[in-house]
């Protein structure tokens, strides 16, 4: 395959810029964010506030039901084509209702539990979180490739719920102005997004296809269960942690697994880039698509490794001056946590731009299922003994089994597509350098032999 046109690499890398910019603004407001809460509400409150992110987190997913992995697959697929992405969008917008039904009567059940916090926290911050949920429209954005006006307004969206939150909360009697600020965010950042999809496609008269919606969220089930490992592995620590341990401890893990997350954001541009092509390019050239995530591979697990060795060697540092003296039980937690930039690194990789394209959702939701199951039972017995430590154990224990299934899963059914992409890997530095340098130069000598026909056709689209 020869490397892309320098109109594509330059859309693309613009698009990496933007997400860049996006995923750097979280990091930057997080870093003004994190600190303020963790001091001004404490351990056992913000282990409260921890809850209610992890409860909006479940609800974000049941009404995300993994579009934004099959409708972003299927809008890319449908690039130059007016109607069938307005066809994906209204029917994956009617779906998104739908399901949304199902995330109120969710959220109705967990007001009623016993040892959740009070109505008050949850109920708020669950309704703007659903109403910012079905209105999302980030996996038509990233089908598209246009993802600057949809960062500009999800950054101002976020800096407006750093303001308020500097404004309205100033001791732990204002744990509930936070929370509900969580769901304000997402109702921001939804809205916002689907102002911004009207300008780049025309979504003609609203139209609600009731049973193909239906269809979509039948054949979305697979999508759905991989993007639940990703749910469980956030969110599943707060909410059992807070039964098995109390809020405490939750505060202590949540605020360790917050640093972590916002570590690991450094990588996710590009993969969130690179997915919607991946996807594209197996359906006209497995080799394109082979060597495009064998260099992102390489890229993820080079970044990966070198986070979380900084992170192990600086826990302490990183921990007083991001939370606080109170949480000092929480660089413990960042150690083992520490383990998670380099195993996600290679594990999503191998999921999202390897198993997904290749059409094995199927067996990536088998494998992220099992995992899940495994990761909540250590959660529980390890959490238990162990408080939040025990939690950080069980959740690399699980994304590393993860990354080893899914590697199982790709050597025994893409073996072929797996040998090239590690060959692209292993060559995948000097590549980039020497494209990189013809960017500058315009010298547009090839980096491998005459391209196959497939190729071809691909680099020039």
């Amino acid at each position: 395959m020869s490397m892309p046109s320098r109109a594509n690499t330059f859309r693309f890398l613009g698009n990496v810029a933007w997400m860049t910019v996006f995923q750097a603004s979280g990091y930057v407001l997080a870093l003004l964010n994190l600190p303020y809460l963790t001091r001004t509400l404490g351990v056992a409150n913000y282990g409260t506030l921890a809850f209610v992110i992890g409860a909006n987190a479940y609800l974000w997913l049941i009404i995300d039901w993994g579009f934004s992995l099959g409708a972003t697959k299927d809008v890319a697929q449908a690039h130059g084509e007016p109607d069938a992405i307005r066809e994906i969008f209204w029917r994956t917008m009617t779906a998104k209702l739908v399901l949304a039904a199902v995330a109120l009567a969710g959220l109705g059940i967990l007001v009623s539990l016993q040892k959740v916090p009070a109505p008050l926290y949850l109920l708020l911050p669950g309704l703007l979180n659903i109403c910012g949920a079905v209105l999302s429209v980030d996996w038509l954005m990233q089908g598209m490739g246009r993802m600057g006006l949809f960062s500009l307004y999800s950054i101002a969206g976020r800096t407006l719920v750093v303001i308020l939150t500097f404004a309205l909360v100033h001791g732990p009697q204002d744990t509930w102005i936070a929370c509900a600020l969580q769901g304000l965010g997402g109702l921001i950042g939804g809205g916002a997004g689907f102002l911004v999809a009207t300008r780049y496609v025309d979504i003609g008269r609203p139209r609600f296809p009731f049973r193909d919606s239906f269809r979509q969220i039948l054949d979305y089930r697979h999508y759905f269960l991989s993007q639940s490992s990703w749910i469980a592995y956030t969110a599943a620590a707060p909410l059992l942690l807070t039964f098995v341990s109390g809020m405490e401890a939750t505060g202590i893990f949540a605020g360790a697994e917050r640093i972590t997350r916002m570590v690991m954001a450094v990588t996710a541009p590009v993969a969130v880039v690179m997915y919607p092509r991946v996807s594209a390019l197996v359906s006209r050239s497995r080799s394109a698509a082979a060597e495009l995530a064998g260099i992102l591979l390489a890229m993820q697990a080079l970044v990966g490794i070198a986070l979380s060795i900084g992170l192990m060697i600086f826990a302490r540092p990183i921990v007083e001056l991001a939370l606080g003296h109170k949480f000092t039980a929480s660089v413990a937690v960042l150690r083992w946590l520490a383990l998670l930039p380099a195993i996600v690194g290679v594990g999503g990789t191998l999921s999202k731009q390897f198993l997904m394209p290749l059409g094995r959702s199927r067996e990536v939701s088998a494998i992220t299922i099992s995992c899940a199951v495994i990761y909540l039972a250590l959660l529980a017995g390890l959490g238990r003994y162990m408080g939040p430590v025990g939690g950080a154990i069980g959740l690399v224990t699980a994304e590393a089994l993860l990354s080893l299934l899914s590697l199982r899963c790709l050597w025994t059914k893409e073996r072929d597509f797996t040998v090239e992409a590690l060959q692209a890997a292993m060559t995948a530095p000097q590549r980039v350098i020497k494209h990189m340098i013809e960017l500058m130069t315009g010298d547009r000598t090839p980096l491998s032999p005459k391209p196959s026909p497939a190729d071809a056709e691909d680099s020039s689209s």
